[in-house]
């Protein structure tokens, strides 16, 4: 568009330069349409003509104070020096008419032969002038063609796969696809949130509320994020997010998987910043390389990751992205220069998520049955696992302290909005002091404002009653 743009300005300013140069040529173009073309004859003729007309040229007498002069067709020269002159004759001798050709004559009268303008090249029917237009309109067409096959491929990857896990939900929950807009629980109903992103609310299992399964593809609809990912790999996610009642699990918190995604999730989260450390498995097989654990106690990972866990771990060490429970859950960490005004809400969550990688399909159905089956797993052991004594009373006294930790900051924070609000009242007083006018009012002013400063600086005491 810039470049049409650019042509178009060029194409004027070029057609404009032209038009100024032919008015500049010819000034009185406008007044020639109307006159007839005179063709001047032979230079013999001309004369002769000359020559007869002058001969028969009549003379014109003009009589003043009773004096008469002759005055002739020949020119005189006029005195312009001293037009009050003692010659009181007055040349007003008018030409006749027959020295001038006759202008409308058959022989001086020739038709003007007509002149075609040159067309600018860009006003022809040329396709060549419409490359940027074209270009534009092919990179349209590419990208309205990949959002739609791209949206299409999304689709069909979610619902194959809620086709493929179907009967395992099934028989974990009694309603799988809930819609939650009708009073009846229905079944199947998969919402799509966004073009690459569905989602499906399972709910009816002992010990856990719900299960909101999210299904977040590649964004295959977006033509940029598409070439992006040639050169940075993404792959589609799955990802299980258990809702636990209360009293259906300990006070702890752990996170295991990969750890570029666990290091970040301990940066973005609260629980995991304020209750975790890395941990070591001490019993048991090791972690795979790519794995780190992020726990509470040692006890906790010890417990939850056990032989089974870590069996299926190794086996599908690039499918598990990484597995988060949490009795303290409460999302991400406030945006820097923000503070909360209270302590925020905390849910008991289990979160899996699982990476699809859509080479081998009988590899990807059977990894993901058997990551479907581990998350359950998981789910039944957390509720059956109990804490010592000992990192029970551990564990209580974080929570205990990051509440106090809490309350103090926001005390603080509220300490620092009320000096301000007092700092700012004061500005106004005296702001107001400064623009009265009036002697006594300002004396006045003065005086209260004395008093409240030496109020201000007295020590406070706390009276109490006697009864």
């Amino acid at each position: 568009s810039e470049m049409r743009l650019l042509w178009l300005l060029s194409i004027a300013l070029l057609l404009g330069v032209a038009f100024s140069r032919d008015e500049e040529d010819n000034e009185f173009a406008e007044f020639e349409d109307d006159e007839p073309v005179v063709v001047v004859k032979k230079e013999d003729e001309v004369k002769s003509v000359k020559k007869e007309e002058s001969e028969e040229a009549p003379t014109v007498t003009i009589t003043k104070h009773g004096k008469n002069k002759d005055i002739g067709f020949e020119e005189e020269e006029f005195d312009l020096e001293n037009p009050d002159g003692d010659d009181d004759q007055i040349d007003l001798s008018v030409p006749d008419t027959k020295e001038i050709p006759e202008m409308n004559s058959e022989d001086n009268i020739k038709a003007a032969p007509l002149k075609f303008a040159d067309v600018p090249a860009h006003f022809r029917s040329n396709w060549g002038s419409y490359q940027v237009e074209a270009v534009v309109i092919f990179l349209l067409l590419i990208y309205l063609t990949n959002y739609l096959a791209g949206r299409a491929a999304n689709q069909a990857i979610a619902f194959s796969w809620v086709d493929a896990h179907r009967e395992r939900l099934e028989e974990q929950f009694s309603v799988v696809g809930d819609d939650g807009l009708s009073e009846t629980p229905s079944n199947g109903q998969l919402n799509r949130e966004t073009d690459n992103l569905f989602s499906m609310w399972c709910s009816g299992r002992v010990g856990v509320s719900g299960c909101m399964v999210h299904i977040r593809t590649i964004k295959r609809q977006d033509l940029v994020s598409r070439v992006w990912g040639l050169f940075n790999k993404t792959y589609d996610r799955v990802t299980l997010t258990f809702e636990v009642d209360a009293g259906e699990m300990d006070s702890f918190v752990v996170a295991a998987g990969q750890r570029k995604a666990v290091t970040r999730l301990h940066k973005e989260l609260v629980d995991l910043s304020q209750y975790t450390t890395e941990k070591k498995v001490t019993t048991g097989p090791p972690l795979p390389s790519s794995f780190a654990l992020f726990s509470e106690s040692s006890e906790v990972a010890s417990c939850l990751l056990d032989n089974t866990v870590l069996t299926l771990a190794k086996k599908y060490e690039d499918n598990i992205e990484y597995i988060h429970i949490s009795d303290q859950f409460s999302g991400p960490k406030p945006p820097d220069g923000e503070t909360l005004t209270r302590l925020p809400e905390t849910r008991r969550v289990a979160v899996f998520s699982f990476i699809l990688h859509n080479q081998s399909v009988e590899y990807d159905s059977l990894a993901e049955e058997e990551m479907i089956q581990m998350a359950f797993y998981c789910v039944d052991k957390m509720r059956r696992f109990r804490l010592s004594r000992e990192a029970k009373q551990k564990a209580d006294k974080r929570r205990q302290t990051a509440q106090e930790l809490f309350q103090k900051s926001n005390h603080q924070a509220r300490q620092e909005a009320a000096q301000a609000r007092r700092e700012e009242k004061t500005r106004e007083r005296k702001q107001k002091l400064l623009d009265e006018e009036d002697p006594d009012k300002q004396r006045r002013l003065e005086l209260l404002e004395y008093k409240k400063e030496l109020k201000a600086k007295q020590p406070r005491m706390k009276q109490m009653k006697m009864k």
